[in-house]
């Protein structure tokens, strides 16, 4: 594989990441406008799917305008902002809105796995890969996609037998999902012989 092969293989791994978890935000809204309510399901929804990011931002943005919302219901839905942005390239508003949530919910397992799907976005892989172990840390649920985004960063970071072995977790953790089972195989090295 040619480098620039490799580089091309990279990129459109980190475009395909499955960036973050969406984080549900507390309904015990009764007083609060139906837009509101129907603002902050549309950016938890999109943020989850994925769909209509550019409309779910907009709704995200018109939800956290609400003076009625409680610090950690902001802080959520910072949260599925940043996993709206960093899915649409935006990695640097995404760090911004996980850095301000933070604050709030520091010991959040999805933050972190978040942040590092964002930090790969923007180049800084050491920060990712040190962003998706605090994710693992603090005890993440789905935790295939830490490994994932973990063996991302340490692939970019020329740190292959390390990347493999993560790749290799989240394989193992999730193995009907294809885009992480391939991961390990394209390390031919580690692969049986014959195979």
């Amino acid at each position: 594989m040619t480098a620039d092969t490799h580089t091309a293989r990279l990129a459109t791994l980190a475009g395909t990441l499955v960036l973050a978890l969406a984080m549900p935000v507390s309904a015990s809204a009764q007083d609060r406008a139906p837009a509101v309510s129907s603002a902050i399901g549309e950016c938890e929804t999109a943020a989850r799917s994925g769909a209509d990011m550019a409309r779910a931002l907009g709704a995200c943005d018109f939800a956290l305008r609400d003076s009625s919302l409680r610090t950690e219901e902001r802080a959520r839905i910072l949260i599925n902002r940043a996993a709206l942005s960093a899915a649409r390239g935006n990695g640097a508003a995404a760090i911004t809105d996980l850095d301000t949530a933070r604050a709030e919910l520091p010991d959040l397992p999805e933050l972190y796995l978040n942040l590092s799907a964002a930090q790969i976005r923007v180049g800084n892989y050491d920060a990712a890969e040190a962003s998706a172990r605090r994710a693992l840390d603090l005890g993440l649920e789905d935790s295939h996609l830490a490994y994932f985004n973990r063996g991302i960063a340490l692939e970019r970071l020329d740190r292959h037998e390390d990347a493999y072995r993560a790749y290799s977790e989240a394989a193992r953790l999730a193995p009907d999902n294809q885009l992480i089972a391939t991961q390990p195989r394209r390390y031919v090295r580690h692969q049986p012989s014959g195979s």
